[in-house]
């Protein structure tokens, strides 16, 4: 039987969300063993079709799995009737933060179908819309303290990390419009020069070598110094052994503007904004131990360049051969893979004719 691209069938959708999202026999690499099959084909009417976005969310996907995070998500966020689960969704919205961080509206219409996101989580594109994206953010905010406390567990084990000193910082995120319905939206002292706008203030504490461990969200008028007695307290639930000593270290969430108004979804979208962080910073270090130096932003902007393409094969016989392959990485792009200790696909199994 000829092979050619079929999509993702409506009821496998279900089965493939709930699996692990490292789903090896997805892929073929280049020693993959492939069974010959000759037929003839019309050079002349080769072509590439549906090029998407692939080495950006699938690196996003390895620091997943790595962190562990699609195991947490997949064990704590509700499973019900819903066609796809929570958590899936859950990592589009933080995968999205990652990588282009815009509205649900933009990362359902625009972003997503130009990925290859909808191969690598088994989720066709008319599957994900904006309304399922806000709802996903409610899902997931109640989590917060648990999954704050798996990562700090995760992290420790991936990077031997201490407590004895941690790091303390204070951001503020504004607001576009009036914001009525959210207590905490104040005029305040504003990091982004934005006085006109009411904003809320994010603490953050992250460990000496800079890996987030959780944050508070506070009024936009707070003081800086009113946060420390509140930030200490989270600390100390989360982590017994750690002293109070903190200093002030500038991030970047990638957290403004906030399209929300509602308080919850405003919390539950720097929650996101937290977890894409933890992801950025996971990468960095794995930077560092590969000699790569702590430079996240330009490893994911070199693998973002890869791409995924479906090849199609015009036969004499008048069927056409598809094939969803991997574009090949450059040289430099090859090197950045092979010192990660990753394993890039060259092909994505589609079913059979």
């Amino acid at each position: 039987m000829l092979q050619a691209a079929q999509g993702i069938e409506d009821d496998s959708v279900s089965s493939k969300a709930s699996a692990s999202i490292t789903q090896q026999s997805l892929f073929e690499f280049e020693d993959t063993p492939v069974e010959p099959r000759w037929v003839r084909v019309d050079t002349n009417a080769v072509r590439v079709e549906n090029s998407r976005s692939f080495g950006g969310p699938w690196l996003a996907l390895q620091l997943i799995e790595k962190l562990k995070l699609d195991e947490f998500l997949n064990k704590q966020l509700p499973k019900g009737k819903e066609h796809i689960q929570w958590s899936i969704t859950a990592m589009i919205l933080v995968i999205a933060r990652l990588l282009d961080p815009s509205s649900e509206l933009y990362i359902s219409e625009q972003w997503y179908p130009k990925t290859a996101l909808p191969d690598l989580l088994g989720v066709p594109a008319d599957r994900v819309d904006d309304n399922r994206l806000y709802r996903a953010l409610d899902e997931l905010l109640p989590h917060k303290e648990a999954l704050e406390i798996h990562l700090k567990n995760r992290m420790g084990e991936l990077f031997d990390i201490e407590y004895d000193l941690l790091l303390y910082d204070v951001t503020s995120t504004f607001f576009e419009g009036q914001c009525l319905a959210n207590p905490l939206a104040k005029r305040g002292y504003s990091r982004d020069q934005r006085g006109d706008c009411k904003q809320v203030c994010i603490a953050l504490v992250v460990t000496r070598c800079g890996m987030p461990l959780g944050y508070e969200v506070f009024a936009g008028n707070t003081a800086d110094v009113t946060t420390v007695k509140g930030i200490v307290e989270m600390m100390d639930i989360q982590l017994t052994e750690a002293e109070d000593a903190f200093r002030i270290q500038k991030s970047d969430l990638s957290i403004r503007p906030v399209w929300h108004q509602k308080e919850d979804r405003v919390r539950a979208h720097i929650f996101v904004c937290f977890l894409s962080f933890v992801l950025w910073k996971t990468l960095g270090q794995q930077c560092k131990r590969a000699g790569l130096g702590d430079e996240p932003r330009r490893v994911i902007s070199e693998l973002s360049e890869i791409r995924m393409v479906d090849v199609v094969l015009p036969t004499d016989s008048g069927h056409e051969i598809r094939n969803r392959c991997v574009a090949r990485p450059t040289e430099h792009q090859r090197i950045l893979i092979d010192k990660l200790g990753l394993r890039l696909p060259t092909r994505i199994r589609m079913g059979k004719m």
